[in-house]
């Protein structure tokens, strides 16, 4: 049991450690309140425990010690492992509208056809606040939904267009029919 509970809390601790460092290199933005207050402590709970008590006070009498230490390193691997799968969640769609902003409106067509064909397909939404609505309905038609802000991008409004008209010609709604 003891080598269960260190392997479980050493993969949470370097989960940790590298989401920390990540996250530190595009600043505290992309980590909402809850997540940016816990991830440090986490980190320093989870280290504590395997330099202190495990190696000498793991015992098969102290069950009280050993399952909360279970109950710890298990906490400690999900909020970690969770901000890990945030961050490469942020690099995915930052390199995605790279790639997608770089492109004009020529360029558009053939990657909204590749899209496509790859059953890819993307809306970029603009405005102060999202909807959610939109992002939910957009799924049922395969639709991948970007919630940008109030920032309009020329390029991704060409993109949007072609979505329209798909949705429109193939399956007979309306974008603004997604919003409600």
């Amino acid at each position: 049991m003891k080598y269960v509970i260190l392997t479980i809390l050493i993969a949470g601790v370097g989960f940790g450690t590298f989401s920390y460092l990540k996250f530190t290199d595009y600043g505290n933005d992309y980590l909402n309140f809850t997540q940016s207050e816990y991830l440090l402590p986490t980190i320093l709970i989870g280290l504590i425990i395997v330099f202190f008590f495990l190696p000498r006070s793991l015992k098969t009498k102290n069950r009280i010690l050993t399952f909360s230490a279970l109950g710890i390193s298990v906490i400690n691997l999900i909020l970690c492992l969770n901000l890990t799968l945030n961050y490469f969640s942020i690099k995915r769609t930052s390199k995605l509208l790279v790639e997608y902003k770089n492109l004009n409106c020529e360029q558009m067509d053939k990657r909204f056809e590749k899209d496509l064909k790859n059953d890819e397909l993307k809306y970029f939404s603009f405005g102060l606040v999202g909807s959610g609505n939109l992002t939910n309905n957009l799924k049922n038609y395969n639709v991948e939904n970007f919630d940008l802000g109030c920032l309009i991008d020329n390029n991704l409004l060409c993109y949007n267009e072609f979505i329209k008209e798909h949705l429109k010609e193939n399956e007979n709604i309306e974008i603004t029919q997604l919003i409600e």
